[in-house]
């Protein structure tokens, strides 16, 4: 796929083949750099009219972090952060399980993450929700050792 393709694919509509689609560029973002020539390309899916959009967006940037050496994520740390306060409960429980890639990659960024997990103010969720996330950020914080 080339990078068109790729920004397609993170910002299409909620369906199997889109999360299809994530699965085959996730798996590609583990094992090589293929997409992190151009990690700014990709910036505009961070803030995509749908909400799986840009939860894939930044999913897509935690997984590609290991590869990024541009620094295009210092530069745009508090953007990749923002989607932690998307005002969808579902995206930010499913973007928290992937900081621990941009962690691993970059350990420098670690007290940054921290702030942003630290600074999340979760009452516009469901109380439900809201200690979903609590746990969610827990098992993270576990994982930054």
């Amino acid at each position: 796929m080339d990078q068109q393709e790729i920004f397609d694919q993170l910002i299409a509509k909620d369906t199997k083949e889109a999360l299809a689609a994530f699965h085959v560029i996730e798996a590609a973002s583990k094992e090589s750099p293929l997409y992190a020539n151009n990690l700014s390309f990709f910036l505009p899916a961070l803030t995509c009219e749908k909400a799986c959009g840009r939860g894939r967006a930044f999913k897509f940037f935690m997984l590609n972090a290991k590869w990024d050496n541009e620094e295009i994520i210092e530069k745009h740390l508090l953007e990749l952060l923002a989607i932690l306060n998307d005002p969808n409960a579902p995206v930010v429980r499913q973007c928290l399980p992937y900081l621990p890639y941009l962690a691993a990659a970059k350990p420098a960024l670690i007290p940054t993450i921290q702030a942003k997990l630290d600074s999340l103010i979760l009452d516009d969720y469901k109380e439900s929700m809201q200690e979903l996330i609590k746990k969610d950020i827990a098992k993270v914080r576990l994982q930054f050792g």
